[in-house]
């Protein structure tokens, strides 16, 4: 032991008499490593026994923070008196900022210590360094904020670069992310931690192939690393390597059995190859993913685990309920037939913007029923969700239930949205763009109308097709320089839901979407469709096939490479003249231009 620490541990009072240097010292020691945590509790604990150390409240909180006994620490820090002496520095509100915010409900207490010592000392880079930690959760812009100023006194952390970098990632930020976890390992470039938010950084900005080596580069530094593998395997899936996924993916799980993560990218891999049995067995796992956390069953009773458990004939019925997005809704939603064919009376809940569709064109009627129709918790009927039907019903690629069309109507068509027989040529429906709500998505599988167009126009301008634009939301405007061209038709502000967009549909003679609701509900129609897809399309679209098991009406068109849509455009190119076994292109170039 120093004789520092001898000095102290024999009369700590007279050590802190007067200029209060024997807790400073204490404290300093400690921080440095000189004095071992244990150590320095024992001193401070004896310390504070006498009525004029109070001071020593502060090493002993930084000991007992540093053991992992934070409500202790805190109980040192909130002693009778320790504020009144404490307060006027700034140490005392970081270590109350420090324990505080390791234990439940101290949030607030953490937070207002932490801007407490910075109004003492504005330019304590550790200060802010921590208070951006405790509030970037829930207030990531001015965590962003604080990381900058921190580093502004301190630009040699590789910490606070790290954590900066982190919330950017968060903040949807990927290329600012990128500079500061490169500055990051610039400082410390074996740290396993940051060459993973790195590549998840290379992974949001869809550089799949920087992502992969960053991964690789994680677990190579770690081979426990199980984050690493959760991630490597995911970018894996993205590149449409599914078998070297699963193998990363299985490794990962036993390094962490608890990894839902990994359970949840496992089911992607084994259904993107149409290893049904085991993929729908680990889907189950994304009730436990946090993308997942808002997402509550409709009733209070119990998640039915298997068919031979549900309500049979005379009993009350079951509660399916769709938790996903309305595309998986209008696939999933032939296994109502399913059910209704096995006699388990049940109820279907889902979107409201749904209910007339599924209602109408089911033939359930009133047991279609809205989100909200009822109280969650005064209600003890057994559920299950929608996307969890096919694991109950053991479905197998063979197995797939196909029969189509499983949606359709008695209803006559609306008088507004009756067409008239093309002259000569096709009724073709277009979508191009899904639902911006979910960024990521909407970036992968959207593609510019711009790109499709010139295909569009050599088939009009020779009376090949009627061009009907069935893209909903802001994304219709994109159509605006076509609009006056003959054969081409807006529907975007004419039609109010999607049993209207069913009938309109229904008279397509041919529908061309992107990855969306729309393509959903053609394919489920009978309609012949023409799915565009982006090179790592969803699971559901299988690997490298051109058909799809679940829909026989339709036909897939895959990016050879990613974010090629000009290779799509080609494809379409082709299948056209296929189709009317026509060059159109170059008849096309025949006709005059126009003024």
């Amino acid at each position: 032991m120093s004789s520092i620490a001898s000095e102290l541990l024999t009369d700590p009072v007279k050590a802190s008499y007067g200029a209060e240097e024997g807790w400073l010292r204490c404290f300093e020691r400690l921080g440095q490593g000189e004095l071992k945590p244990e150590q320095a509790i024992g001193i401070a604990a004896k310390a504070m026994d006498a009525e004029a150390a109070l001071p020593w409240a502060m090493p002993l909180a930084l000991g007992l923070w540093m053991t992992k006994r934070h409500a202790e620490g805190l109980a040192a820090l909130q002693r009778p008196g320790v504020e009144e002496a404490c307060g006027h520095m700034a140490y005392y509100h970081t270590l109350v900022g420090m324990v505080a915010r390791q234990l439940d409900g101290q949030y607030e207490l953490a937070c207002r210590a932490y801007r407490q010592a910075l109004q003492i000392e504005p330019n304590r880079h550790d200060t802010l360094y921590n208070l951006a930690n405790l509030i970037k959760d829930e207030h990531p812009e001015e965590a962003d904020q604080l990381y900058r100023r921190s580093l502004l006194i301190n630009p040699n952390s590789a910490s606070t670069w790290h954590n900066l970098g982190v919330n950017l990632n968060a903040l949807n930020r990927p290329l600012d992310a990128m500079n500061s976890l490169r500055w990051s390992l610039c400082i410390d470039a074996l740290n396993p931690e940051v060459w993973c938010n790195l590549g998840l950084s290379y992974y949001a900005a869809e550089d799949f192939s920087k992502a992969e080596k960053c991964f690789r580069h994680t677990i190579s530094l770690d081979s426990r690393h199980s984050p690493g593998y959760q991630n490597l395997g995911n970018t894996l899936i993205n590149v449409l390597k599914a078998e070297e996924a699963i193998e990363i993916l299985e490794k990962g799980l036993e390094l962490d059995p608890s990894s839902t993560h990994s359970l949840w990218n496992l089911s992607l891999a084994y259904l993107l190859l149409g290893r049904y049995k085991e993929g729908w067995r680990y889907y189950e796992a994304r009730f436990n993913c946090p993308d997942f956390d808002d997402v509550t069953p409709p009733t209070a009773g119990s998640a039915l685990q298997a068919l031979s458990e549900a309500p049979r004939p005379g009993e009350g019925p079951l509660v399916v309920w769709s938790e996903q997005g309305m595309g998986d809704v209008v696939q999933f939603c032939r296994y109502l037939h399913l059910l209704e064919a096995s006699d388990v009376p049940f109820v279907f809940l889902t979107r409201p913007c749904l209910v007339p569709l599924i209602r109408g064109w089911s033939g359930y009627g009133d047991r279609v029923q809205p989100f909200g129709s009822f109280e969650r918790n005064a209600d003890n009927r057994p559920h299950v969700a929608l996307m969890s039907l096919p694991a109950l019903f053991s479905t197998e690629l063979h197995t797939v239930p196909a029969s189509v069309p499983y949606l359709r109507t008695g209803q006559p068509c609306p008088e507004h949205l009756q067409l008239e027989p093309p002259p000569g040529g096709l009724n073709v429906g277009l979508v191009w763009a899904s639902n911006p709500d979910n960024k990521a998505m909407y970036r992968n599988k959207s593609m510019p109308v711009a790109e499709l167009m010139p295909l569009f126009v050599d088939m009009l301008s020779l009376g090949l097709i009627q061009l009907h634009s069935l893209q909903f939301g802001k994304d219709a405007e994109q159509l605006a320089p076509w609009l006056d061209y003959e054969g081409v038709s807006d529907w975007h502000h004419k039609l109010s839901d999607f049993s209207e967009t069913a009938h309109l549909i229904r008279q397509m003679d041919l529908v061309i979407s992107v990855d969306t609701a729309v393509a959903h509900l053609a394919g489920a129609l009978n309609r012949p469709t023409w799915l565009l897809l982006p090179q790592n399309a969803d699971f559901r679209w299988l690997k490298d096939r051109q058909d799809s098991p679940w829909y026989p009406s339709m036909r897939l068109f895959r990016q050879r490479q990613h974010g090629d849509w000009s290779s799509v455009v080609e494809q379409l190119h082709a299948a056209f003249c296929d189709l009317t076994l026509l060059d159109y292109r170059a008849l096309a170039s025949t006709l005059p231009s126009k003024p």
